[in-house]
Parts: C-alpha cells; sequence; structure tokens
C-alpha cells in the first residue's frame, strides 16, 4: 500500500535518473570522439623520416556504470490520516438526503369505487367484487392499498 501511495514521487525520479544516465553516457561518447590526440594529428612525413608514420590505435577508456541510487522505503512513515490537512475533515458529511417527504413528484388520489364504500363491511365489499369487471377491481385495489388494506379486500381484488 505504501508503494503505491509513493509511486507519484518516485516515477518521476525514476525516469529523471535515467534520462540523465543516459545524457551523461552519450555525453562521454561524444567527447570520446571528439578529443584528440597527438597520434590523430596528420604529420607529413619529411626526406629525412625513412620510416612510415604509424598511428597509435584509440582505445576507449571504459565507462563507469553511474551509482544507482534508490531512495529508502520508510515503512513507519505517517498515515494518510496524520498527512491530512488539519482543515480537512476526515468523516463524510451528509450533504443531500432523499426521502418520501422532500420528494418532488406525482401525487395519485383515488376517490371511492362507489358511492357507500366506505361505510361498507369487508364482506360486502368482496360479494361485490366477484361480479365487477376487472377495471373496477383495479380501482378497489388501489383505494384499499392507500386506505384501510383490508387483506380479504385485497386478496378478492387479485
Amino acid at each position: 500500500m505504501t508503494s503505491l501511495i509513493t509511486l507519484p514521487i518516485r516515477l518521476p525520479l525514476e525516469i529523471t535518473y535515467r534520462a540523465a544516465k543516459l545524457g551523461v553516457e552519450v555525453l562521454k561518447t561524444v567527447t570520446g570522439l571528439l578529443e584528440h590526440d597527438k597520434a590523430d594529428e596528420r604529420v607529413w612525413p619529411t626526406e629525412e623520416q625513412e620510416q612510415p608514420i604509424v598511428a597509435e590505435p584509440i582505445v576507449a577508456e571504459p565507462v563507469a556504470e553511474p551509482e544507482h541510487i534508490e531512495a529508502p522505503i520508510d515503512f513507519d512513515a505517517p498515515s494518510e490520516e496524520e498527512l491530512a490537512p488539519v482543515h480537512v475533515d476526515s468523516e463524510p458529511e451528509l450533504a443531500y438526503e432523499a426521502g418520501p417527504a422532500d420528494d418532488v413528484g406525482a401525487e395519485v388520489r383515488v376517490d371511492a369505487p362507489w358511492d357507500g364504500y366506505d361505510r361498507m363491511r369487508a364482506a360486502d365489499i368482496v360479494e361485490r367484487l366477484r361480479a365487477a369487471d376487472e377495471a373496477t377491481r383495479a380501482v378497489v385495489r388501489l383505494y384499499e392499498q392507500h386506505g384501510k388494506a383490508r387483506s380479504s379486500v385485497l386478496a378478492a381484488t387479485a
């Protein structure tokens, strides 16, 4: 977990380190090619010299590997809560809560299915529903669900 937290810091440092290492190697190579020594200079033979001048071969010096420095990982580092600024709350705060009282929506009002319905007994309503059509049963079911919610009447509407 700590490695994921420190990754945004370590990654750019590693990229910078590798780019600098590559740059140093390129500079060493380029400067090694541009260096002149006396063996590279052209010497015109004189009449006195009978021996041909042979240039010494150029031997490249071995390039020392740059030292790799790795940042130590502190496993006893402070936690995220300890690093959080003082002005930041650690507990979430409810910004909005929706509920039935707060909802702005359509309200459905169902009138009694027939006159005198509220004064009838459940058994009388069930008897009348046996001969009723589907639309009447649906209206009785809606009205009963939002009213007295009598189980015998609701069962008769199914």
